[in-house]
């Protein structure tokens, strides 16, 4: 289930947010939850086999027109964002929070939301197209002599990347419906064309990068598993603002 947001600053001059954002816009999309569940999510969220999930993933801001400058980056009014999850009541939450705040912040913009819009949930096929619109990432935890960790990021092309990529949707699956059997058969995912890598940190402060993949992916595998892929995002950190898709004709 997917739903995307309109939004506009109240000032009606453009949306401007500095170059290094994710932080931002994840704080925004918790803005808009109930008190209970902004606690729930950010502090437990949904636990499967020691590992937490959030089961939501966002775009990066799109505009018809923008401009990159040095450190920042000035949409054009309006701005829209997708949000996505298997959980029903995730969204709602998301859109009635959207919707009864007059006012709501993403960095020093005050903005409004304009509308909601909830997408229509297409049929699937076991060999779909998808369109990242927000980067892709996988990763490993490493560790040097010293016990130190230090993180690896894979690209599309590595067996780690797709094994990551099939391993995840499983653990999604399972916490999305507890009850059903994993269906049977691996997704595998291959780029059509050549992705495009973003390297992009969350916060200013963070002392390391994350990288991640643009570009149109196939994906093949089991049905249940790929609506969970468009509902729940594609490989790690999707509720930072990792691994939103849409899927193309």
């Amino acid at each position: 289930m997917r739903i995307e947001l309109s939004l506009e600053t109240l000032s009606k001059e453009n949306f401007v947010v500095p170059r290094i954002n994710l932080h931002l816009f994840q704080g925004f999309v918790y803005s808009l939850f109930s008190e209970e569940r902004a606690h729930f999510l950010h502090s437990r969220g949904y636990e499967y086999e020691g590992r937490k999930f959030k089961l939501f993933a966002f775009s990066w801001p799109k505009a018809k027109k923008l401009r990159m400058e040095e450190d920042r980056i000035v949409f054009q009014n309006p701005v829209s964002i997708v949000l996505a999850s298997p959980v029903s009541e995730i969204l709602q939450d998301l859109a009635n929070g959207a919707l009864i705040n007059q006012t709501l912040r993403i960095g020093n913009n005050q903005v409004r939301c304009t509308g909601v819009r909830v997408l229509s949930e297409p049929d699937l096929t076991e060999d779909i197209k998808v369109k990242a619109l927000s980067p892709i990432t996988c990763y490993s935890t490493m560790y040097q002599r010293d016990g130190s960790p230090y993180t690896v990021y894979h690209s599309p092309a590595e067996t780690e990347f797709k094994k990551q990529i099939h391993e995840n949707l499983v653990k999604k699956f399972s916490l999305v419906d507890r009850d059903a059997p994993v269906p049977e058969g691996k997704v595998s995912i291959e780029p059509i064309g050549t992705p495009r890598q973003q390297i992009a940190l969350f916060k200013k402060e963070d002392p390391r990068p994350i990288k991640g993949w643009w570009g149109i992916f196939r994906l093949k595998g089991p049905v249940e598993l790929l609506r969970v892929a468009l509902d729940a995002g594609l490989g790690a950190k999707n509720s930072g603002g990792w691994g939103c898709v849409e899927i193309r004709s």
